[in-house]
């Protein structure tokens, strides 16, 4: 009989994971329309080990496959080169899948209509302090009609800080990943923020499912998204800033396309202040030289859209130096830390 074609294919990028890495592939058992794409990243423990079990018990569903150690984008440029899946979700190997909503995320990829497909499907997240203590729901009920595909103009309301598509809350359409290109920097923390940024240039329809899918762990030792973290590696933070920058001419969107822009427009605008924050917050001066040169390089290449950048409140207050500067990253950085509790 004919291999049966995959409804969405599972990322889930593996380094070190044996701990917590079953936590993610028991949640996502039960539905042989999918598949799961382990990559062992080159690690030193049992990691692969017990990736190989879960493709022994339920080969069906996981594909164990090792690389030499190359970072989480590494991972999911892998992955995305070897996907069948019609839809593509990266899934980190110490979060996890509500059963329920995966159930309905199965069945709403089942009754989509050939011709009507959504480029993009959103879900909500949740983030977990622990294995069984939710704190936060983002979701996007405020945004889109629920359970339906609709044009990307239907969009309804600009997105507030607290609702920005992340890569927990994004499914692509396969095609529309390859088609954009993107192409993922190894051993580069944050990168997920330009995978999920650049297809949207390109997406048409929208679907929004409103069901918690993606659980988010906060707070486990060793985590990239602690603020120490964050400002230890303000070097990512830069470099991929910069890739979105470049990603897009967001401003030819402005006129002709307006949703597609204030949606893009609010990603670039973020990642734009992660490239300054976590360089004022550093204080080196060869982190403050280093973000300085990228946001010249981006003046450079696109003066209209640095131009946007810069005169957006959430940005234009940090190009001066010294310790002012660094309180207002302080600030700007607990603000975003009311809203959002990723550490």
């Amino acid at each position: 009989m004919p291999e049966t074609k995959k409804l969405i294919t599972f990322c889930v990028p593996s380094y070190n994971s044996e701990e917590y890495l079953h936590y993610a592939l028991d949640s996502l058992i039960g539905h042989e329309e999918a598949e799961v794409l382990i990559i062992d990243d080159g690690s030193k423990d049992g990691t692969l080990a017990i990736a190989q079990e879960y493709q022994k018990r339920y080969p069906e569903i996981f594909k164990a496959i090792h690389q030499e150690n190359k970072g989480h984008g590494g991972a999911i440029n892998t992955a995305v080169s070897l996907a069948t899946g019609e839809y593509f979700k990266v899934l980190d190997s110490d979060d996890w899948v509500d059963k329920d909503a995966y159930d309905k995320l199965i069945d709403f990829l089942k009754n989509q209509k050939n011709d009507r497909k959504s480029d993009l499907i959103l879900m909500d997240y949740v983030y977990q302090q622990g294995r069984d203590n939710p704190t936060t729901r983002i979701g996007f009920r405020f945004y889109f009609p629920v359970n339906e595909v609709v044009e990307l103009s239907q969009m309804r309301n600009h997105m507030r800080l607290q609702d920005n598509v992340t890569l927990h809350s994004a499914i692509y359409r396969l095609a529309v990943i390859k088609e954009s290109g993107v192409t993922l920097p190894e051993h580069c923390s944050y990168e997920d923020n330009y995978f999920v940024y650049a297809p949207m240039g390109l997406i048409k329809t929208v679907a929004y499912i409103p069901e918690p899918l993606y659980q988010y762990l906060i707070g486990r030792e060793g985590q990239s998204m602690t603020r120490e973290t964050c400002i230890r590696k303000y070097h990512d933070f830069v470099r991929c800033g910069e890739l979105i920058f470049r990603c897009f001419d967001v401003m030819k969107f402005e006129e002709t396309d307006k949703k597609r822009y204030r949606l893009m427009r609010h990603h670039l605008i973020l990642s734009m202040l992660f490239l300054v924050i976590y360089p004022q917050l550093n204080g080196d001066p060869k982190a403050i030289e280093e973000m300085n040169e990228a946001m010249k390089r981006c003046e450079e290449n696109n003066p209209k859209q640095y131009a946007m950048v810069v005169r957006s409140l959430r940005v234009s207050t940090f190009f001066r130096k010294g310790k002012p500067a660094k309180k207002r990253a302080k600030f700007w950085y607990s603000v975003a830390h009311l809203f959002v509790k990723f550490n």
